[in-house]
């Protein structure tokens, strides 16, 4: 019946909460995708898991049966697993990590290097992709790793480890032979040129997932009455595109200086200006394992070395 551990771990994570909506949040899906996973599996189950009630929902007395089992099935699983880990050197499946475009191209290269000399024997899996992005991945078992933005608000599971240690800041950006570097900059000029969003999800979008340019774009639409000209909505591999035309991005000047052959350089206006945090999510299970503590530490040691105002690391 369970063909999926993210089926276990998104029925369960309602079953904790009392609430669809809470465990949407904690699991970092949307409540309607989330709904239908659960009548998918009552679907498939020919019972009801839960009872409806006006503040959320509760556990049927099947639902409590399954649950138990569920808890069960996962409990052993990771004990095997880790069991099997154990006894090799390093990470016996390779290490799977996720990061923002930024930092994929300014941070990992040499962490990948350094990796490497000391553990040329275990296998680096590496995939540019956002924050909500890589949740999703940790949460259901996919990846062990994200570096980049952090969101220091959102309620993660007790299964991650978030590192925030990095403060950051992100600006308007282009090319550095871009026309709008010659003079004073206003917002009815941004509305003038293409952008490229490099924090777009690859999913379909919806409100959770819209990126902060996006938000952007809307106020800049706002005080201007005008729409940007054109939007390319291209992820982490809109990072390569920026090169390559007079296109505008938000983008962290912390490594813009790192980012090879792509010449660019923050425009001269104020407007637009976001402040975040950045660092480490990871899977706590994962550190037990030598070849991870060495590529999680020598990421954050990298990051850390870079121009950003640092504080000290918080964990949660």
């Amino acid at each position: 019946m369970f063909e999926k551990r993210s089926d276990l771990r998104k029925f369960l994570a309602v079953a904790e909460t009392g609430t669809v909506l809470g465990a949407a949040d904690r699991i970092a899906m949307t409540q309607p995708a989330l709904s239908r996973a659960i009548a998918r599996l009552e679907n498939s189950f020919g019972g009801k898991l839960f009872e409806r009630l006006p503040t959320g929902v509760r556990l049927t007395e099947f639902g409590a049966t399954v649950a138990e089992q569920a808890r069960h099935i996962l409990g052993e699983m990771e004990t095997a697993e880790g069991a099997i880990k154990s006894a090799l050197t390093g990470h016996a499946n390779g290490l799977r990590i996720t990061a923002g475009p930024t930092w994929m191209q300014a941070v990992l290269p040499e962490a990948v290097a350094r990796f490497h000399d000391a553990f040329p024997e275990v296998e680096l899996r590496l995939h540019a992709m956002t924050f909500l992005e890589g949740i999703r991945l940790l949460v259901n078992g996919e990846s062990d790793l994200h570096c980049g933005r952090i969101d220091v608000e959102r309620r993660l599971p007790a299964i991650l480890r978030r590192e925030s240690f990095l403060d950051m800041t992100s600006r308007i950006v282009a090319r550095s032979d871009h026309p709008l570097h010659a003079g004073e900059v206003t917002c009815s000029d941004l509305t003038e040129w293409p952008w490229i969003d490099c924090e777009a999800s690859a999913r379909t979008q919806d409100d959770e997932d819209r990126s902060p340019l996006a938000e952007l774009l809307d106020e800049i639409s706002a005080r201007t009455g005008k729409h940007v000209r054109t939007v390319v909505r291209a992820g982490p591999a809109g990072l390569a595109l920026m090169g390559t035309g007079p296109y505008l991005s938000r983008l962290p000047v912390t490594f813009l200086d790192r980012l090879p052959g792509l010449r660019l350089k923050p425009l001269p206006l104020e407007f637009g200006v976001a402040r975040f945090r950045a660092g480490l999510v990871s899977r706590i299970s994962a550190w037990d394992f030598a070849a991870f503590r060495y590529f999680a530490e020598t990421v954050r040691d990298l990051a850390r070395r870079q121009r950003g105002r640092l504080r000290p690391i918080t964990a949660a």
